[in-house]
């Protein structure tokens, strides 16, 4: 990545303290207000090395949008889309009919991944623990095998490179160059 540019906002100002022990998803109710201190929205866009682009969202107070993580990347020969509501699907569009063209959801199976030791056959659900114990195991592997499966800390360090930059554009208004 080159260069980002990104904005924050905070919609809601002030919200109830929690009086004990919450949760991330859990709202505080009945607690003394106060105001807020992290955002409710943030967005960017990336110029990428390559000349493409990236738009990133994410908002901890949208309405109606429980768990929506996913992403959609849209190329010269086609498209793929993926949503964490529907993790067992992989949207795609392939050819250069660009906006004409259908869009196919692939289903995972037994022979994708991880899948088949947790699901006997194609479109059965996995859930977040069965993700977990993935990541725990990959993180085992790295770990007694001394190879990477999964991220490095060289993803780790681009990422908050790129989070560093997101800070110094919010503050600045402006375009920043990252790394």
């Amino acid at each position: 990545m080159d260069a980002l540019v990104a904005d924050t906002s905070i919609f809601i100002p002030e919200r109830a303290r929690p009086t004990a022990a919450a949760s991330g998803h859990a709202r505080a109710t009945g607690g003394e207000m106060g105001p807020v201190e992290n955002e409710d929205f943030v967005s960017a866009l990336l110029r990428l090395t390559s000349g493409g682009r990236c738009t990133l969202e994410a908002s901890r107070v949208a309405v109606g949008e429980q768990n929506n993580y996913g992403f959609e990347v849209h190329g010269t020969m086609g498209a793929v889309f993926w949503d964490y509501r529907r993790m067992g699907e992989l949207g795609t569009s392939l050819g250069s009919k660009y906006q004409d063209q259908s869009v196919t959801n692939v289903l995972v199976g037994p022979e994708s991944g991880e899948f088949g030791r947790f699901q006997p056959g194609a479109a059965n659900a996995m859930g977040y623990d069965d993700l977990k114990v993935i990541q725990a195991r990959n993180f085992i592997s790295s770990i007694v095998d001394g190879l990477s499966h999964g991220a490095t800390i060289g993803d780790a360090v681009a990422s908050a490179e790129a989070l560093d930059a997101m800070v110094a554009s919010v503050r600045s208004g402006g375009w920043v160059t990252v790394g």
